[in-house]
């Protein structure tokens, strides 16, 4: 896995249009990114309690 820490864009906007379709994008690709993040986060707590029931606490064989 890849962490940006910082990133830093530069464009230069001829009119209105130009910084509405980037927000566009922008708003579309975080969006992704956010779910994808979600559904990780989702998958790794459910890994950690399938793991949790497979463990024996009780110290017995059955």
């Amino acid at each position: 896995m890849v962490t940006i820490e910082n990133l830093e864009v530069q464009f230069d906007v001829t009119d209105d249009g130009d910084e509405k379709v980037f927000a566009q994008y922008f708003t579309r690709f975080i969006d992704e990114w956010a779910q994808a993040q979600e559904q990780e986060q989702m998958l790794q707590r459910r890994l950690r309690q399938d793991q949790m029931l497979g463990d024996d606490q009780t110290g017995s064989d059955f």
